[in-house]
């Protein structure tokens, strides 16, 4: 839906502060008639091709309405950010398909249909494209709001504590040089994640490679306006649009990743960058639109990186039902830090770029990884630079066995964490198995049920077929999870 140099070239400029042509009919943006599910919030019929920037400067410029959560990314498109069930942070926010009120499509038979039924909506704003062309997407809006952020750099140690049972001994020593590990200090940082992972509005933490420091992004919003900053100016706009071009140029220059690898400098390489990351990330108090917040990193769509992430259900402490047990998120946090260090993989260094993990909530769409995550979901990954693709999956393997096998303390059994859609999951193994077939057969067997059920209701409506979705717009992974019986 965007013309090929700008889906497919780097470097991609949407993010830099230059006027924007005059959208198409795919990158429309207008507030429209229909009555929201929350009195006060407004519907916005969106074109498909509208990107994450176009929306975000509309946002702004009026004033009055903004979508609640979004990705980080603004150079995505709105329509390639919601059919793979994208998502934001903050615990009291769902996915951008929970949002979704009515979808446009073009279907099979080249016939304009539209959805605004609220149960077909929970396969129809999250399909994968399989329903047909979307060219609109009504979502709700919330009024506009202002973000106060106060973005920390703080010991990767206090920003995270490490889960009981971890203890200091285990724990690198350059993590924790210079750290108070008192038992006072303990029990303050241990409530401060917990707030900052149970209340706050937005809640999202980075680790960068053999870093000292996490940066720490969690905030509340108000609806007072004063005192509003642009952020990130358009400095810092430019800067991370120039770091970012020319980290993927370095990735992609054989003379010099041969030279790191010949002397051996693959972790000085990696904490080199780690410290140019921190050094660049904000850290400054200020107020701003929230959508400026939700997307305060510019650029980023210029550095290719491979990228694996899971949706861990969030769990009550034993005994007590309404209190989450945040030990499995720092488990979580803990065992990808701890892959790190271990020295068959400082050797060569296969993660070379941030450890990020979000707090979120859960999702009453059918095929989302979060649904069914009632106290919430940790939303954690690991990434790297596309440069190291030959040395990640066994890296990444690692992680995601960790990741894959927490059990709930209240029940015994394993918990149904499953992979982002978007990211990498098909190459990996879970309990000795192919990944897609557990998820096939384990992780969303009653899901594919209902969503193959729900599909075939919409079809009878509007007079197609689920082979005729098969013919137009599978391929052989879909086919497999949701056309197996055709």
């Amino acid at each position: 839906m965007l013309n090929l140099p700008t889906a497919t070239e780097l470097p991609n400029f949407a993010s830099l502060p230059f006027p924007e042509p005059a959208p198409t009919e795919l990158e429309s943006i207008e507030i429209t008639s229909g009555k929201p599910l929350k009195e006060g919030n407004s519907l916005v019929r969106v074109g498909c091709a509208t990107t994450n920037e176009r929306l975000r400067r509309w946002c702004v410029e009026n004033n009055k309405v903004t979508l609640p959560l979004n990705i980080i990314i603004v150079e995505i498109t709105l329509g390639g950010s919601n059919a793979p069930i994208c998502h934001g942070a903050g615990r009291r926010n769902q996915t951008l398909s929970d949002l979704v009120r009515k979808i446009e499509y073009v279907d099979a038979h080249g016939k304009l249909q539209a959805i605004d039924n609220m149960d077909q909506l929970r396969v129809a704003s999250g399909c994968f494209g399989l329903m047909g062309i979307v060219t609109h997407i009504t979502l709700e809006f919330s009024p506009m709001t202002y973000a106060e952020m106060a973005p920390l750099k703080m010991p990767v140690i206090q920003a995270v504590p490490p889960p009981p049972g971890l203890s200091d001994d285990e724990i690198p020593k350059a993590l924790l040089e210079g750290v108070d590990r008192s038992a006072e200090q303990k029990r303050k940082d241990q409530q401060d994640f917990e707030r900052r992972a149970g209340n706050d509005y937005y809640a999202e933490w980075f680790w960068f490679p053999f870093s000292d420091y996490a940066w720490v992004n969690t905030w509340n919003d108000v609806t007072d306006p004063h005192g509003l900053e642009d952020f990130p100016d358009t400095l810092h706009i430019f800067l991370s649009f120039v770091e970012a071009v020319t980290l993927n140029v370095l990735q992609n220059t054989p003379l010099l990743n041969e030279l790191i690898q010949a002397v051996d400098l693959s972790e000085a390489a990696v904490t080199l960058i780690s410290r140019a990351a921190m050094f660049a990330m904000p850290a400054k108090q200020l107020k701003t639109y929230l959508p400026d917040a939700l997307h305060f990193q510019r650029a980023t769509q210029n550095v290719r990186v491979r990228d694996t992430e899971v949706e861990i259900p969030l769990v009550a402490k034993v005994g007590e039902p309404n209190k989450i047990d945040f030990s499995i998120v720092q488990r979580a946090w803990w065992d990808a830090i701890l892959k790190v260090y271990e020295p068959k993989h400082r050797e060569n260094c296969p993660m070379r770029m941030p450890l990020e993990m979000r707090i979120m909530g859960s999702s009453n769409v059918v095929m989302a990884p979060q649904r069914h995550n009632a106290l919430g979901t940790c939303s954690i990954d690991v990434l790297t630079l596309h440069s190291a693709s030959d040395i990640w999956l066994p890296f990444a393997q690692e992680v995601i066995s960790a990741w894959t096998s927490y059990t709930d303390p209240n029940t015994g059994k394993k918990l149904n964490t499953r992979p982002h859609w978007a990211k990498e999951w098909k190459e990996f193994e879970v309990d000795g198995k192919p990944w897609a077939e557990k998820l096939k057969n384990e992780s969303y067997r009653e899901e594919i049920k209902e969503f193959k059920s729900i599909l075939a209701a919409i079809g009878k409506e509007h007079n197609w077929t689920r082979e005729d979705l098969k013919q137009r717009f599978s391929n052989e992974l879909f086919d497999y999870f949701y056309f197996d019986d055709i």
